[in-house]
């Protein structure tokens, strides 16, 4: 039997849920003016000088203010974040923070001057609309079974994973082309996409412990092998391993999908990095965490909308680009 969600907790959920889309798309906002000031300054995320290079970038940009007030306010979205999922599920909790793109658009043309046309406003509006659809199409409860989830999550990976590999790489066959910022990007938000996965196991785990939320609850987290070593129930080994998983994917993420902020505009990149953060979640909730919906007619429509605004962003992406290398040219030949 399908057990559906009550009100009261959908309701604080999908609350919490917009306190943290609010404080993510704001934390991006200001990430990507201390990029701006980064550029400008001869600082950028450069993947060839390796891991080094990268470290070096990044300490220019944490004494960058900006920047580093946009990493805190995405560190503090991650707490209502995870109790959110722990309510409603990733496939709800995401979808409900798409919404976010209204203060995302308001906080880009106010904060740093971005500017769309008609076509690609559009795109955006209906990456707006479509997590709402998405959020009446009466999910069912969240309950994963620790045990029986794993051999599909292992072949999720095992096809996710190679895909992002394959996207970077093909970025950097593309290095000095139109399309490296967009591979770039893409390749990134699926890294970054697992880690909202991985962050759905943990919360659920945490649940599952039967403790809440103690005191020792932030020791547990990177150290819960010992707690299941030491009797403890198998599902403070999914703490364990949910916590690192969440930690690998998203610091695995952060230097490509801010070189992919860097080298366009954020009023295109965000909204396809969202995406893939919205949609890879979803499909791991359908097939991985058996979570359900009444509605699949709505769900497949919201689907076919953000398709279709990604594409449409995508495309705008890429010809921008074509425009200001164009323009470069033309400067070097003026000079």
């Amino acid at each position: 039997m399908v057990y559906l969600v009550d009100i009261i907790t959908v309701t604080v959920g999908i609350i919490l849920a917009v306190i943290t889309t609010i404080c993510f798309n704001l934390a991006f906002v200001y990430q990507k003016k201390g990029l701006n000031q980064a550029t400008l300054n001869g600082v950028e995320i450069k993947f060839e000088g390796g891991i080094k290079e990268i470290l070096k970038t990044f300490w220019w940009l944490v004494k960058n203010k900006s920047w580093a007030f946009g990493f805190f306010l995405g560190v503090a979205g991650w707490f209502p974040y995870v109790i959110s999922i722990g309510m409603i599920g990733i496939i709800v909790t995401e979808p409900v923070m798409a919404t976010g793109f209204i203060v995302f658009v308001i906080a880009a043309m106010v904060i740093l001057k971005e500017r769309v046309g008609a076509l690609e406003y559009t795109a955006i509006a209906l990456l707006t609309i479509s997590p709402i659809m998405i959020a009446f199409t009466g999910v069912s409860d969240v309950d994963i079974d620790l045990y029986e989830f794993v051999p599909s999550f292992i072949i999720f990976l095992l096809i996710v994973v190679p895909i992002s590999i394959s996207l970077l790489f093909i970025a950097k066959k593309k290095k000095g082309t139109n399309a490296e910022g967009l591979f770039t990007m893409f390749g990134g938000a699926i890294l970054f996409a697992l880690g909202g996965v991985a962050t759905n196991i943990l919360a659920q785990a945490l649940i599952q412990t039967g403790e809440g939320f103690q005191w020792y609850t932030l020791l547990e987290l990177p150290f819960g092998i010992f707690w299941f070593i030491f009797g403890g129930s198998y599902a403070h080994l999914w703490v364990f391993l949910g916590f690192w998983l969440m930690a690998i994917f998203n610091i695995s993420s952060v230097p490509f999908y801010q070189g992919g902020f860097q080298r366009g505009k954020l009023l295109i990149m965000y909204p396809i990095l969202d995406t893939v953060a919205l949609l890879l979640p979803i499909f791991a909730g359908l097939f991985v965490f058996r979570q359900t919906f009444t509605n699949y007619l709505l769900f497949f429509i919201a689907l076919i909308f953000i398709v279709f605004a990604t594409l449409v962003l995508a495309k705008y992406q890429l010809a921008l680009e074509s425009i200001e290398s164009e323009g470069s040219l033309k400067q070097e030949e003026i000079k």
